[in-house]
């Protein structure tokens, strides 16, 4: 059965009006010519008139076909055949990325299914199948989709592809940047077996930015199979000893490594932006002190041009990239930040004999907890959010929203040592990082990253359903991308030679 995986291409079909309205436009109505004599006009004059007219008519449907064709080599044909899960014992399933490396890796394990009659399929979606000898040949173990989707994910699509009662081996690398977010239940048992590829190592320039002195903080990656760390460094962006070549295009600059068997070259922006942070309060002074303190050892440790005023009214500029809002009062509607507010919250005073845990945990073995004494209620009725800072009880108390598509923090305590003793710790400026230097802690894992996780994290949740499992779907999908580009080149040579024959007529 034919079927397309992005229909959607086929609105394109609709670009045959061009050659349409080009034809007809180019048709022009016959002269009429005087002569004196019609005894030399005869019968193969007018078959020469009508045999000149089909070729007008068949070079109009070529140009007409070849949109056609285009279009649904865009859409992705595939060809749906019923599978005789007799003769077929299983699939061997493996991503193009690194295909060479994972067959070599495992290729006792691999020609022993092949034997046994196990197919070959693509593991990505569609799960293609194809003969594993002629994917190997073409060399092509660095390419793959431009997106890879994660491991997890293509397992949850597996689900609905692979016929009932076929046995599944799928081979990948055990790469953590691969996995995914969510682990998926699945009813249809995998063999997964995974291996730690050879390039097991990768250094790459997580981010980029000019300090006060107008010199050059980067932060460097080193990545391995057991940890990935980060280094920031200053450099002189006029030094000749720079490890870094330095590019100025459209007034930004950026910057990547001299070194092009870096694994990671691709440049990286410099961030040029200053950090403008402003603290309204009223009475909570001692607050705003102790969070200029911690913000100013930010400053001093990350090397960041980071700009800081205090407000003791609501006259705040609107360029301000961050508000901390140290009060109880309503915010009015003209004061909104470029990127987060940050605000006291009020309610009831609980007074509480707790601690404070934050996030991403910080306190060393060995430390002290940061005791928490008072926190304001967490309304019941408060729904969504994610919780950052919370207490003993797991209750938050630093909680974030998402409000007219602005982060907006919302903290149940005070920067008080009454309250808590949280501006005691050293662990405040580091705490504070998270909020005002956000790409300082990417929450996405780098594509380049090496780190590796064991059998059993990477392995899905099986659930044993017999009745699910017995009526799986029973077809093999083929492509046939490389019939119709054979076509379109077939139906273009044609077309052309049609069009070279009537321009000598």
């Amino acid at each position: 059965m034919f079927q397309l995986i992005n229909p959607l291409w086929l609105f394109a079909i609709g670009g045959i009006s061009i050659p349409l309205i080009i034809h007809l436009w180019n048709i022009k109505k016959g002269k009429t010519l005087k002569i004196g004599s019609i005894s030399l006009l005869g019968e193969s004059s007018r078959q020469s008139a009508r045999s000149l007219k089909l070729i007008d008519l068949l070079l109009l449907f070529l140009r007409c076909l070849l949109l056609i064709v285009l279009a649904l080599i865009l859409a992705g044909p595939l060809w749906n055949s019923k599978i005789n899960t007799s003769s077929t014992k299983g699939w061997i399933l493996m991503e193009k990325q690194n295909l060479n490396e994972t067959s070599n890796h495992f290729k006792k394990e691999i020609d022993s299914l092949s034997k046994l009659g196990y197919e070959f399929h693509f593991f990505e979606p569609g799960f293609q199948y194809a003969k594993l000898e002629d994917a190997l040949n073409q060399n092509k173990s660095e390419i793959g989709s431009e997106q890879l989707l994660p491991y997890w994910s293509l397992i949850k699509l597996l689900e609905d592809e692979v016929p009932g009662n076929t046995q599944v081996f799928l081979f990948t690398p055990n790469l953590l940047n691969r996995l995914g977010t969510e682990r998926p239940l699945v009813t249809h048992p995998i063999q997964w077996k995974t291996y730690t590829p050879s390039d097991s190592t990768a250094t790459w320039i997580e981010n980029a930015w000019f300090n006060e002195s107008d010199s050059v903080n980067v932060t460097i990656a080193a990545s391995s199979p057991n940890k990935t760390t980060f280094k920031t460094i200053a450099i002189d962006p006029a030094s000749n000893n720079s490890p870094f070549e330095f590019d100025i295009q459209n007034a930004k600059a950026s910057l990547k490594f001299k070194d092009k068997k870096q694994s990671d070259s691709l440049p990286v922006t410099i961030d040029t932006a200053t950090i403008r942070i402003a603290i309204y309060t009223d009475k909570f002074k001692n607050d705003a002190n102790y969070l200029k303190a911690a913000v100013t050892a930010i400053k001093k440790y990350t090397g960041r041009k980071i700009k800081l005023t205090e407000y003791s009214t609501i006259n705040i500029p609107s360029d301000q990239n961050i508000i901390f809002w140290l009060s109880e009062t309503v915010i009015p509607l003209g004061i909104v930040p470029l990127n987060l507010f940050f605000k006291y919250e009020k309610g009831n005073i609980e007074v509480i004999n707790s601690k404070l845990n934050l996030s991403p945990p910080m306190n060393s073995i060995g430390k002290e907890d940061i005791k928490l004494f008072k926190r304001n209620a967490y309304p019941g009725n408060s729904a969504g959010g994610l919780s950052v800072w919370e207490d003993g009880f797991g209750n938050p108390v630093l909680n974030l929203k998402m409000e007219n598509k602005l982060p907006v923090f919302h903290f149940y305590s005070r920067f008080n040592p009454d309250w808590n003793e949280l501006v005691w710790s050293n662990d405040f400026p580091k705490a504070l990082i998270p909020i005002i230097l956000s790409d300082q802690h990417a929450s996405e894992i780098h594509p380049s990253d090496k780190r590796i996780v064991r059998q059993d994290q990477i392995a899905p949740s099986f659930i044993k359903e017999s009745d699910t499992y017995a009526v799986k779907n029973q077809e093999r999908k083929k492509s046939l991308e490389n019939q119709f580009w054979l076509a379109l080149i077939s139906i273009f040579v044609l077309e052309r030679y049609l069009t070279f024959r009537n321009n000598l007529n």
